[in-house]
């Protein structure tokens, strides 16, 4: 069960679609109608624009197939929205459209620059060892005119991070699956970049080891910025100015995009905050919406052998509303027992937050010994 406190002006809303992704020019909107375009997400399969409620307006697509997943992230401006995949890159905007699939291959890992003049994306597909540590390696990090999106490569502008081999691709069935294709990042972070106000840009630096790193554009250098930031649950605020994310030592860090300064909260709370799995800004920059795991009230066992892995993993999710100027901090939902949370978006009224189911099916049918010896993930008597 959900449970609801009061809260003013505002309703935590569960919504089992893909990806809530608040447009960046709607913190303006006070006066907002509801017919006006705010959100984007993936319901049923394909991508759907959406009101200030939620409420589906336009579904300009792509389509998605089970565990195709994705990044979706609007232009400054709020002119356009990128949504980057592994099988191309595709364009729409805010009034809709059918969305566009630009020529070339760009990845998931791919950002838009500040003035909107240059895209940056790692090739993940090309790891490099380079001078790295033994099983680590780095990925190219290009550089191309946001005007020259023809299907040319990016110049390549140097060697970004150091990530495990393999921390690109990932072995996803079931609850994992879903996570994916509802925008969830597997692990404390795999590869993810944000663009500064000047020639550097921050990214994931170290997976599966957490730590947020920094490449100059200019010179090709890259470094270690933190070691202690947890990229996985990081995000910007909607005017992409800063970035805020847990740290390995308790703290939420919001780090200014523009200066480079920062500026640390240390959470005091009863029982503890949880490891943070997902991070909103409010529209208006003054408040944080966390989404954080706690212990699942009743833990998932497999008690026996299985054809094939399966991921018992399970959390009790809390929500919370950090104030940035009071630094005080308030419990706003809970849900128990479930697989994760994918995405965490905020509007005027509404805080939206995509939940995954846990395996808890598969495994009390494991359990019971209802799954035939030799059974493979893509059975199709274990869809649903």
């Amino acid at each position: 069960m959900t449970h609801y406190p009061t809260v003013k002006r505002l309703t935590i809303t569960v919504v089992l679609v893909v990806l809530a992704l608040i447009l960046p020019w709607s913190r303006t909107a006070v006066g907002q109608q509801p017919s006006e375009i705010t959100l984007a997400y993936v319901m049923n399969d394909t991508v759907t624009l959406a009101d200030v409620d939620g409420k589906p307006l336009i579904q300009t697509g792509p389509t998605f197939t089970y565990g195709q997943g994705a990044r979706l992230f609007w232009s400054a401006d709020g002119r356009t929205l990128y949504i980057a995949r592994d099988d191309g890159l595709y364009l729409t905007g805010a009034a809709g459209g059918a969305a566009a699939l630009i020529p070339g291959y760009y990845g998931r890992t791919l950002t838009i620059a500040q003035d909107a003049q240059s895209v940056y994306y790692l090739e993940t597909v090309s790891p490099q060892p380079l001078n790295q540590p033994e099983g680590r390696v780095s990925f190219p990090f290009r550089e191309l005119e946001s005007a020259m999106l023809d299907g040319s490569a990016g110049r390549l502008a140097g060697y970004f991070g150091q990530f495990q081999a393999g921390a690109a691709q990932a072995n996803l069935t079931f609850a994992s699956a879903l996570y994916v294709r509802d925008g969830g990042l597997l692990g404390p972070g795999r590869p993810n970049l944000w663009p500064s106000y000047g020639s550097n840009v921050f990214g994931t630096c170290c997976f599966p080891d957490p730590g947020l790193g920094i490449f100059n554009v200019q010179t090709g250098d890259f470094s270690v910025w933190d070691e202690t930031f947890i990229p996985g649950a990081a995000a910007l605020n909607l005017t992409r100015t800063h970035l805020a994310g847990p740290t390995t030592d308790g703290l939420i860090r919001v780090i200014d995009l523009i200066t480079g300064g920062e500026r640390d909260y240390g959470i005091e709370i009863a029982g503890g905050l949880g490891t943070i799995e997902r991070i909103a800004w409010s529209p208006d920059d003054s408040y944080l919406y966390l989404a954080a795991r706690h212990d699942a009230s009743h833990p998932l066992s497999l008690d026996t052998d299985s054809p094939f892995p399966v991921d018992p993993s399970s959390a009790d999710i809390h929500i919370y509303r950090l104030n940035l100027v009071t630094s005080v901090i308030r419990e706003l939902a809970w849900r128990s027992d479930e697989y994760a949370v994918s995405s965490l978006a905020f509007t005027e009224y509404y805080v939206f937050a995509v939940v995954v189911d846990r395996n808890a099916g598969l495994v009390q049918a494991l359990n019971a010994r209802q799954i035939r010896p030799g059974s493979q993930p893509n059975d199709p008597a274990l869809a649903g």
